[in-house]
């Protein structure tokens, strides 16, 4: 087994889980609440995988001395990042077919009761990738069909197949456009249809055991599955890009009292009175500023920028693949580049997503009692250069390495590969173990 394997085996293991009463102190950083609120100097101190205490220099004075202490003087301090409605956990490699689990296997429109907790891979590589670039938790979603199913509320913590998991079924996941029937029109209906018939089944339950209903629009357990949505307990994340989508998303919530996400929202900015007055967070990605269908003709750089100021809700998230979820940190450099304030940038990638699926009493700022992920920076989250120097997941500080860092590493120096330096036809070679002796310096 070579040396690298070896290594990204050891490094990428599961990491054993903190002893009882472990404490931590980070001090000296600036630190970005959440909310708004900026502590300089700041003191946050992590128990038990929760934020213990956050305040200033005073803070640090009296933590005690059995304390791990952390110093991020001259750096800053963030939330964890939070990425919403991506695949993480479900899908590792696009063009293997065995890798994916995001979606269940049917042509029947409804998979209301598709639970993708139930399908999370704590071991994916992607995982290590996204939390040493700040991601700590994920909104994992299922795919496919007119609802895809229920979202999985998770913390990046690599490798721990019980612990991952924070919340199943933090929200429903759909899609409208020409998600069903060939047109816009029929499945707006068929929604209209299943959640009809959900209600009916809520107070029909023993009828239609004994068969004595008539047929519904969907299985049984997809129409359960519905019932907090309808109840209100839980969100429906709706993906549509065109206005007039996005207008009938309203209407829909509106009739049936669901709790609305809009996921994608091209044009979002188009109907943003409307979406301010109903209070409906929209989830999208500031980058997507072309028009890649007729659904997104209206797409925009500054839409977050608008929405923003119209007072509705916003989340930025990555939603091209699951494979590069930590590239929030640019979408929101994008937004603040087009007008989006930076602090509403922050929020938009912590707080935000954490309120929109209903998550805010636990995720999303640096708190008291609330679930200790926490980034340190070494500049400005939201600049290219910038990277964590830390990141805590539960109030575990987890080993900054990933596959793509020891890839990094591996042939960041390339001298040693080279048989022959003097010639420029010379090919590579496998390594040897041996150090080369005219080693350029690390870049930094």
């Amino acid at each position: 087994m070579s040396h690298i394997l070896l290594a990204a085996l050891t490094l990428l293991a599961p990491a054993p889980a903190r002893a009882a009463g472990a404490t931590t102190l980070v001090t000296g950083g600036d630190l970005h609440v959440g909310d708004g609120t900026v502590i300089k100097n700041a003191a946050v101190l992590i128990r038990d995988g929760k934020f213990a205490g956050v305040g200033g220099p005073e803070l640090a004075g009296s933590a005690g001395g059995d304390v791990t202490r952390i110093d991020a003087a001259g750096k800053v301090l963030t939330p964890g990042l939070i990425a919403a409605d991506n695949q993480l956990g479900l899908v590792e490699i696009d063009l293997e077919g065995s890798t994916h689990d995001d979606a269940r296997a049917t042509d029947h429109p409804v998979r209301a009761a598709y639970d993708a907790s139930r399908a999370f891979h704590a071991e994916s590589s992607l995982i290590q990738v996204a939390a040493v670039g700040g991601v700590t938790t994920a909104a994992v979603a299922p795919a496919g069909g007119l609802l895809s199913g229920q979202v999985a509320w998770v913390d990046l913590v690599h490798g721990d197949h019980r612990g991952a998991l924070a919340r199943a079924g933090v929200a429903l996941d759909g899609n409208l456009g020409h998600s069903w029937g060939g047109s816009r029109a029929s499945a707006l209906a068929k929604l209209h249809e299943v959640l009809t018939d959900a209600q009916v089944f809520r107070g029909r339950k023993d009828a239609y055991e004994r068969a004595q209903t008539r047929p519904f629009a969907a299985h049984a357990l997809d129409l359960q599955a519905l019932q907090p949505a309808l109840a209100g307990q839980m969100p429906l994340t709706l993906t549509a890009d065109r206005a007039s989508d996005i207008l009938a998303a309203l209407d829909l919530a509106k009739e049936y009292k669901l709790r609305l996400v809009v996921v994608g929202g091209a044009e979002a900015w188009k109907v943003a009175g409307e979406l301010a007055a109903a209070k409906v967070p929209v989830v999208l990605q500031p980058s997507r500023n072309l028009p890649s269908s007729f659904d997104a003709l209206g797409a925009r750089l500054d839409s977050a920028a608008l929405l923003a100021a119209a007072g509705v809700p916003v989340v930025i998230a990555w939603l091209d693949d699951s494979h590069n979820i930590r590239n929030i940190t640019q979408e929101a450099g994008l937004a603040v580049a087009n007008g989006l304030p930076w602090d509403r940038a922050l929020r938009a990638i912590t707080l935000e997503p954490a309120l929109a699926y209903g998550q805010g009493a636990t995720h999303g700022s640096v708190a008291a009692g609330k679930v200790a992920n926490l980034v340190i920076w070494d500049g400005d989250p939201l600049e290219l250069s910038s990277r964590p120097t830390q990141v805590f997941v539960r109030g575990r500080a987890i080993p900054m390495v990933s596959r793509q860092t020891l890839l990094r590493d591996r042939y960041r120096e390339l001298d040693k590969f080279v048989g022959n330096k003097s010639s420029s036809s010379a090919r590579p070679r496998p390594d040897t173990g041996t150090a080369s002796t005219t080693a350029a310096p690390p870049q930094k």
